[in-house]
């Protein structure tokens, strides 16, 4: 038995399996597609070669069409096993494709203007974020707020979200980054992307 890694679940257009990036294959049913390839079974640690494998397949993919990205180092067992992860979560993943089809996320990263000592201005400068915030999400159709660690701290990152947007209104929303990095001097907004919806998606494969 081969085993397999799960980069993604694709639409596929009329139940056609295009190159989605190179390296890879898809292994189709009905509608849908995971894109894999081969690779050992067992526990898969995260290394830099890759995450960095994993980010470049995603966006190769990205290019030709909705996906739900699959968690970093997923590998099954066996092709049989995942066909049947397919068909068992078919409707579920077809949901789900037609709900981000035609979106894109942006990673909205908020830091302060200048380094923060005192506890009181640090939480002015996240109160001031989370008034941004909240202003950016009325241009987004669903919004994740993301976790910060010690680093993010270090470097004066006062909140970070990540924001579910139409393909078409793309640049609007990064002009409306830039009308609130004017309006809130003590801040810095530095928007990434476009990316695939990682931060929207959640699969399960237990059971």
């Amino acid at each position: 038995m081969k085993s397999l890694r799960l980069y993604a679940v694709a639409a596929l257009e009329n139940g056609d399996v295009p190159a989605l990036a190179e390296g890879t294959t898809v292994l189709s049913y009905r509608q849908i597609g995971a894109l894999v390839e081969p690779a050992e079974y067992g526990e898969t640690k995260l290394e830099e070669a890759l995450a960095e494998r994993y980010s470049s397949v995603l966006e190769q993919a990205f290019r030709a069409g909705a996906l739900l990205p699959a968690p970093p180092g997923t590998v099954f067992k066996s092709k049989s096993t995942l066909s049947h992860w397919l068909e068992l979560h078919y409707f579920t993943l077809t949901d789900a494709l037609s709900l981000i089809e035609d979106h894109v996320a942006g990673r909205v990263t908020i830091t302060s203007g200048a380094r923060i000592t005192e506890p009181d201005a640090n939480k002015s400068m996240q109160a001031l974020g989370a008034e941004s915030l909240r202003l950016l999400r009325t241009h987004a159709e669903a919004t994740v707020v993301l976790p910060l660690d010690d680093d993010d701290a270090k470097e004066g990152v006062v909140v970070r979200a990540s924001f579910l947007l139409p393909s078409d209104r793309w640049q609007a929303f990064n002009d409306s980054v830039r009308v609130e990095t004017k309006r809130q001097p003590a801040l810095n907004l530095d928007l990434s992307g476009p990316w695939p919806p990682y931060d929207f998606v959640r699969m399960q494969f237990g059971g």
